[in-house]
């Protein structure tokens, strides 16, 4: 019996050491280095096909942590690297496309952040029998700050802010694109009307420049305003801030009230009056859109806000934080989904959760975390629940009620009233992609409750995306004329 074992693990031992999948990434010549972050390896096994968000998503990778890498110094992720769905050794026969990028930028999230390397040219990964082969790719480029391209009508405003300076013991600045109209140039004293625009994830304001966006946020229709579309991203490694006083990532509510618009009135000849300034805002711009008209009531005439992300937590993404007890399954342990498209969930939110680990700081979930959250170790955001688990952290969920709309409104609206809060509605579709249309009418019901005039509106048919139409854009632009004097 005893040399039966042993031939088992000699055999063992022997297949372990045929089944070897090598993959090397080297620096460029151009690139010396030292770097440390962490080294991504995307695999596309349709080598005819095109690396994309979706494509690197879904596909096998591998990422490895490094520590002043220079060049001459292949790094290996044979021993030690983290897979995104299977093992090294567990890929299938065949030839993949590969590219590497690694992520040194610790204050803004995503792979192309300014300062992160990247492959220009894709490598090979020859696989020819199961758990064997071998394939290289170099880094060879380097992703630059993107420059902003502005014409008579399209500035682009970088303000230092000292309150996030401070807060963060770094210097930190207000990005935004200003979009003018056709008449700012003819009619040199006169005072306009202003439009704030947050975007969603992924919404910069160099989106502010494309004529798409300017279309599709009302510019040029209606009366003449100036619009400022504002970027919710930058320097924040944790994902979008949407210009939420955040105990995590800072004051950003508090600076865009007190210095980009002081500073905007004095450059741009934005009107003084706060009930001609507004807000507007998409999915995470939408909830900051609603935070800022509740907690700076006198600084805004009106807020138009489309599929907020949770304005209610008795329904976040579906999940009720102050009754369910895991967040990844119900009550009777049924996996809870997301990304609803046609009655249909694409993942669940235990995949989803796994699939934002993989790719580092800055994910929806960790955005949540430090948008409502407090400052764990080394200030970094608290888990709202166990990301192995599930199981959600009840403290977490106390030191959330702050950023909870629908209470704040429940207990505060006759104050939040006296202080000249504006106009604010909401729209939801009913068929939104991530269940925010419940939490959009919970927040609505808590709302009529306290007897505020805040209107919610769930559109029929409507999922996430498509809320925003042509018609209802012309129907906010509408309702801000009406407020415009």
């Amino acid at each position: 019996m005893k040399q039966l074992i042993l031939i088992l693990c000699l055999l063992i031992a022997s297949l372990c050491g045929r089944a070897q999948v090598s993959l090397t990434v080297q620096l460029d010549t151009s690139l010396t280095g030292p770097y440390t972050g962490r080294l991504y390896v995307y695999t596309l096994k349709d080598t005819a096909a095109q690396f994309n968000d979706r494509t690197m998503a879904e596909q096998p990778a591998f990422y490895i942590p490094v520590t002043n890498w220079r060049n001459g110094e292949p790094v290996s992720l044979r021993h030690g690297s983290t897979p995104s769905h299977i093992a090294l050794d567990s890929l299938k026969t065949g030839v993949y496309k590969l590219v590497a990028i690694l992520d040194t930028n610790t204050t803004e999230r995503g792979n192309s952040a300014p300062g992160n390397l990247y492959s220009r040219n894709e490598g090979l990964l020859r696989i020819p029998e199961a758990g064997k082969g071998e394939g290289a790719v170099m880094l060879n480029a380097v992703f630059r700050q993107r420059p902003f391209r502005e014409t008579e009508l399209v500035k682009e405003i970088t303000l230092r802010s000292g309150l996030l300076s401070k807060f963060r013991k770094a210097d930190i600045f207000l990005k935004a694109a200003v979009i003018l109209p056709a008449s700012y140039q003819q009619d040199t004293t006169r005072q306009y009307p202003v439009v704030f625009i947050i975007p969603g994830w992924g919404g910069t304001h160099y989106h502010g420049a494309i004529a798409g966006n300017q279309q599709r946020y009302g510019m040029g229709q209606g009366k003449d305003k100036i619009y400022v579309y504002l970027n919710p991203e930058n320097q924040t490694p944790w994902g979008l801030h949407a210009y939420v006083d955040s105990r995590v990532n800072g004051p950003w509510g508090e600076a865009l009230v007190k210095e980009l618009i002081p500073y905007l009135r004095r450059q741009y000849r934005v009107t003084s009056d706060p009930k001609q300034t507004f807000l507007t805002g998409q999915s995470s711009g939408g909830y900051g859109a609603v935070w800022l008209a509740l907690h700076y009531p006198g600084s805004f005439g009106g807020c138009w806000a489309t599929s907020p992300d949770p304005l209610d937590f008795s329904s976040f993404t579906g999940v009720n934080l102050y009754r369910d007890r895991n967040y990844y399954t119900d009550a009777n342990g049924k996996e809870r989904g997301i990304n609803r498209v046609k009655g249909v969930f694409q993942e669940t939110l235990r995949a989803s959760r796994v699939s934002e680990l993989f790719g580092g700081d800055g994910g929806q979930q960790q955005s949540f975390e430090a948008e409502f959250g407090k400052p764990g170790k080394e200030g970094r955001p608290k888990d709202l629940f166990d990301p192995l688990s599930g199981a959600i952290h009840q403290q977490v969920v106390k030191e959330w009620q702050p950023y909870d709309l629908g209470l704040l409104v429940q207990q505060n609206w006759q104050k939040i009233k006296k202080a000249g809060v504006g106009k604010i509605t909401v729209y939801a579709g009913e068929e939104d992609n991530y269940l925010l249309q419940e939490s959009a009418a919970a927040f609505g019901r808590k709302a009529q409750q306290a007897g505020s005039d805040i209107r919610v509106v769930i559109i029929p048919a409507a999922d996430h995306f498509t809320v925003r139409s042509e018609t209802l854009t012309r129907q906010i632009q509408g309702e801000m004329d009406a407020l415009i004097k």
